[in-house]
């Protein structure tokens, strides 16, 4: 993106609003979810999701099966918490 400092600086700290262009290349390049800006109720997987998906779409097998198993186990511990919770 060809994009002065100053403009970048002024949509992240002033809420200035960005031109159409730049602000799907914006989600596009940091894959956040476009929906979140325009639904209501988003439609797709949220920006967390995509963002992880990008970093799994880079990871060897190796990785895909730590990152596996650590999901699996974070699972198992927050699932009495969410039966404690309703």
């Amino acid at each position: 993106m060809f994009i002065s400092p100053h403009y970048l600086a002024n949509i992240e700290n002033k809420g200035q609003h960005p031109s159409l262009q730049i602000f799907f290349e914006l989600m596009l390049r940091y894959n956040i979810s476009v929906d979140q800006f325009l639904l209501d109720k988003p439609a797709g997987k949220d920006t967390r999701r995509l963002q992880l998906d990008a970093l799994l779409d880079s990871m060897s097998d190796n990785g895909l099966q730590i990152v596996t198993a650590t999901a699996k186990k974070i699972a198992e511990i927050e699932r009495p918490q969410e039966m404690e919770n309703t």
